[in-house]
């Protein structure tokens, strides 16, 4: 119920081709330029880092599951704009308000994973992804027999149905105890049938617990007398100045930028422009449902590869992506020139198989990552934040792609794409955390000194 949200987030991703598709066709009422079109396909990507924010808020001030059901608000009343829309000024509108939850996918990673058990966090956290997938594997569909008015309809009924079914889902037992909301959290764990995993992890973070305590001690005790001894007596503003935020903050916006630079998301938004660029056989309407077709069956794959460690589907990802898009930018330089090339088929393959791999890590994991590594008092604000940021870098992408291509050519752009891919792998290799297996207390840890860290192990031990 928490994730169902992302399967209108995925129609987003793919309405846009839909709309515009439909909008060029002669009998259409409504007629846009160049200009417009772009807009139309990009204003969600824009706004949705104002949404995030508010977002972030929501969901440490009201909790997860209140801030989801909050946002599909916005979700309801921008799909009913578009619905009776009838000109370029509603269109835009509604795709404005659409950018708002755009990014609500925050609360379902923190919600993931602050509720379900270690060992099967990964498994759990991939019913986001495969949400988006399916969104936009039943959005291509339902463009082939309906109009874009009949899908904004059908989207709205399914907004204010997952409104409904909100009031069923419990808020995670951890965020409780963080606001003193004790008895509701022992409730929930009995209602989820938790209570022996809380105890299981109460008993194995003992050691972690009382090491954050010792550092925390050490600190004290080289504070002034008329210093703040204590975290509850500090400011606010002064835990984004700690290390265990500002360090996951930017290991986490490295991996944005690796991530959103490798191409991933301008397929999914320019597939039409893709398949008109590499001459590839097929329609873009046919290319985009397989393109779907293979995040439905990548996030699939990634669900079964769950207990692998993140950092090795990462490096798998981004070296088989590589692979894809050096095979894709080899073929064009092959045959260029060519009227009729041989083997058309390389292309479509290819890039499918791109797909395939960017779900088995580049394209879940960023994301995922930020739902894990940073402190619970921050964690929504940072959350949102840090998305905020994975945003604009992917509307800058998006937005430029077309002069890119215009002043670069396709060859050399797709060439970039596949170097930011290498890039992920030596990102993973040496510089990303490893989160699977590990509860939230140990992943915490890992953003602090070492040399502080096993000082206060052996302080405790003795």
């Amino acid at each position: 119920m928490m994730c169902f949200i992302q399967f209108l987030v995925g129609c987003l991703y793919t309405f846009s081709s839909t709309l515009l598709a439909q909008l060029r066709e002669p009998s259409s009422t409504i007629h846009l330029s160049i200009e417009e079109e772009s807009w139309i396909t990009s204003i969600t990507i824009i706004i949705c880092p104002i949404g995030l924010l508010i977002i972030g808020i929501l969901t440490d001030k009201f909790g997860r599951r209140k801030a989801t059901q909050i946002i599909c608000g916005p979700m309801a009343l921008g799909w009913l704009i578009i619905a009776f829309s009838n000109s370029y000024t509603t269109l835009l509108i509604g795709k404005i308000i659409l950018g708002i939850p755009f990014g609500v996918n925050t609360c379902a990673f923190l919600y993931i994973s602050e509720l379900c058990p270690t060992n099967l966090r990964p498994l759990y956290i991939t019913l986001v992804p495969f949400s988006v997938g399916l969104g936009m594997l039943v959005e291509c569909i339902l463009a082939i027999y309906c109009r874009w008015q009949t899908i904004s309809a059908i989207l709205l009924a399914i907004s204010v149905v997952n409104f409904l079914t909100l009031f069923m889902v419990p808020e995670p037992p951890i965020w409780l105890r963080a606001k003193g909301r004790v008895a509701e959290a022992d409730e929930v764990d009995r209602w989820l049938d938790l209570g022996h995993m809380t105890h299981a992890l109460d008993a194995s973070a003992d050691v972690i617990e009382q090491s954050a305590l010792t550092m925390e001690m050490d600190e004290n005790m080289h504070a002034t007398p008329e210093a703040p001894t204590s975290l509850s007596s500090s400011p606010y503003w002064s835990l984004f100045l700690r290390r265990n935020v500002w360090l996951p903050t930017v290991v986490t916006l490295t991996f944005f930028v690796c991530q959103q630079c490798s191409g991933v998301y301008v397929l999914l938004f320019y597939s039409m422009d893709v398949v008109r660029d590499c001459k590839m056989p097929w329609d873009s309407n046919t290319v985009s449902l397989f393109l779907s077709l293979a995040r439905v069956i990548g996030v699939l794959s990634f669900a079964a590869m769950h207990r692998v460690p993140c950092r090795t589907l990462v490096m798998v990802s981004g070296g088989c992506m590589a692979i894809s898009l050096l095979t894709v930018v080899a073929y064009m330089k092959a045959f260029v020139g060519v009227q009729d090339p041989p083997f058309q088929m390389t292309l479509i393959v290819a890039f499918v198989m791109f797909m395939f791999f960017a779900l088995l890590g580049i394209l879940p994991i960023p994301w995922m990552l930020c739902g894990e590594v940073f402190p619970m008092a921050v964690k929504g604000v940072m959350n949102g934040v840090v998305h905020s940021c994975g945003y604009v870098i992917w509307f800058i992408i998006c937005k430029i792609y077309p002069s890119l291509i215009l002043n670069l050519g396709v060859e050399t752009i797709w060439s970039i794409f596949a170097l930011f891919c290498i890039l992920n792998v030596l990102f993973a290799i040496f510089i990303m955390p490893e989160t699977k297996g590990k509860s939230l207390d140990e992943i915490l840890l890992y953003f602090e000194p070492q040399e502080k860290i096993r000082k206060s192990t052996f302080r405790n031990r003795r």
